[in-house]
């Protein structure tokens, strides 16, 4: 009897020291282990973040990109407004550019959304967080739901984009455990889209989703020197929404 109860006492004391240390930091803190498709943004270099030289970013600080968007099959009924500040704003350490995000249905505001973006110097942009206003449908203010900063409550950035994609290429976007964890995939290089304003060549696309919505994904067309011209919003495989870039105008 004596034996069993040693050899029980000990199993107890073994899970106790080795189980805890998988859940458990140095600090006592519960952690939980991050994806293998998140870029380590403590392993990047920002020596000039502000200077944003990847070629499928846009828009420039000196121009305005305004999309138009909507169900298919319908007239297009939100209006998206994007522009960079001309402040910026530190998060751990880096100096981000702010990419301002409006989005308009009837004319009225209906999200206001601040993107602090950093480039390293590999050239590839990161995304460092957000600060989101969100508003109901007569523009009243409603809350801030989508608000993340890499750094506080264990959220990291991730690639906005990255500075060599190739077909096949995963990355996550952002990492804030069961509330924002965006990823991207390349699927095509080198291809030709025509939107109203024009015809592109050399675009790439990528296609976007998450894990917390998993029947739903958005395919995104960059083209070089402008940036995002064209977003096609899927849901069940079944194309729901398209949004394209209607105008770009200089400051």
């Amino acid at each position: 009897m004596k034996t069993f109860i040693y050899a029980l006492f000990s199993f107890i004391c073994a899970f106790m020291i080795y189980g805890c240390d998988n859940d458990d930091d140095d600090n006592g803190n519960m952690t939980s282990q991050l994806p293998d498709n998140l870029p380590d943004v403590n392993n990047a270099t920002f020596s000039n973040s502000t200077s944003i030289t990847n070629n499928l970013y846009g828009p420039p600080a000196n121009e305005i990109y305004i999309y138009e968007g909507g169900e298919v099959g319908m007239e297009p009924e939100e209006e998206i407004i994007l522009e960079r500040r001309t402040s910026t704003r530190e998060v751990m350490g880096v100096i981000c550019i702010i990419q301002n995000d409006r989005v308009y249905v009837d004319d009225i505001l209906i999200e206001d959304t601040d993107d602090w973006l950093a480039q390293d110097d590999d050239g590839n942009l990161w995304y460092f967080g957000e600060i989101a206003s969100n508003y109901d449908d007569e523009g009243n203010f409603e809350d801030n739901e989508g608000s993340w900063e890499s750094g506080v409550d264990d959220a990291l950035a991730g690639y906005w984009l990255p500075a060599n994609p190739i077909v096949g290429q995963k990355y996550y976007q952002e990492w804030y455990e069961d509330e924002a964890e965006d990823q991207a995939e390349v699927i095509a290089i080198g291809e030709t889209v025509t939107i109203e304003i024009g015809t592109y060549e050399n675009c790439i696309v990528t296609k976007d989703f998450t894990l917390l919505e998993p029947d739903e994904y958005e395919l995104k067309y960059y083209a070089p020197g402008i940036g995002l011209i064209k977003e096609e919003k899927y849901e069940d495989e079944e194309l729901t929404e398209i949004v394209e870039l209607i105008e770009i105008i200089e400051k």
